[in-house]
């Protein structure tokens, strides 16, 4: 089986090539476990990057399944830093009306939204592994970018009912869905602005984190 991981920045993404001996093969990274073939890819911060790169890296490669990984902000107090989100749904949120203050600077455009599902059978890769993290399914939304203002973060979690904020996923999911490749993203929680936790301090912990049980799971990778 190849499977494809994607990654929007090298930080992302370098620790889990190291722990399976990834090559660098052209504009991306190759290694055998087992039976399977493990590609792995960098698509770039944000929607147009991460579709754009994901069709090329797709066409090339031609996967069987796509796995998405890296860090998201926590979009309501019941998830916390270092948990792991398995997005059983993504939600493109990019549409806009801006006016003068928060909440109603954020005036959404109905027709742009857009769900799409992850595949559910990857959506239970990590539910039985032995790991040392919480394992939280729900939904993600993807947006061009990030929100820090809490009466807009509770605004759009009173709206969606999801668990966090990322840039690329929807934009994985679209181009899978489209070439009828599974896709799941998995996403730990580097910060949450409603806990007042920030970024830059927990970035590297948490891509380690989570890269280590990626490794972990394609060494048992099984969808049987």
């Amino acid at each position: 089986m190849k499977i494809l991981i994607l990654a929007a920045m090298n930080k992302e993404i370098s620790i889990l090539n190291k722990l399976i001996d990834a090559e660098h093969i052209d504009n991306f990274y190759y290694a055998k476990i087992k039976n399977n073939e493990i590609y792995t890819g960098i698509i770039g911060v944000g929607i147009l990057n991460a579709l754009s790169s994901t069709y090329s890296l797709i066409n090339k490669i031609y996967p069987d399944v796509v796995i998405n990984i890296g860090t998201a902000g926590g979009h309501t107090l019941n998830v916390d830093d270092g948990d792991i989100i398995v997005c059983d749904e993504a939600i493109y949120h990019g549409g806009y009306i801006m006016n003068d203050t928060p909440p109603s600077s954020w005036n959404v455009i109905e027709e742009t939204e857009l769900i799409i599902k992850g595949d559910e059978k990857l959506s239970k890769l990590l539910d039985n592994m032995k790991i040392d993290a919480t394992i939280r399914h729900g939904k993600t939304l993807s947006g061009d970018f990030f929100t820090r203002d809490k009466e807009i973060i509770n605004a759009l979690n009173n709206k969606h009912q999801h668990l966090c904020e990322d840039m690329e996923t929807i934009a994985i999911y679209k181009a899978c869905e489209e070439n009828k490749i599974p896709a799941i993203a998995f996403r730990i929680i580097s910060n949450n602005e409603l806990r007042g936790t920030l970024y830059q301090d927990n970035v590297y912990q948490m891509n380690e984190k989570l890269q280590t049980i990626i490794a972990q799971l394609l060494n048992h990778f099984d969808l049987n």
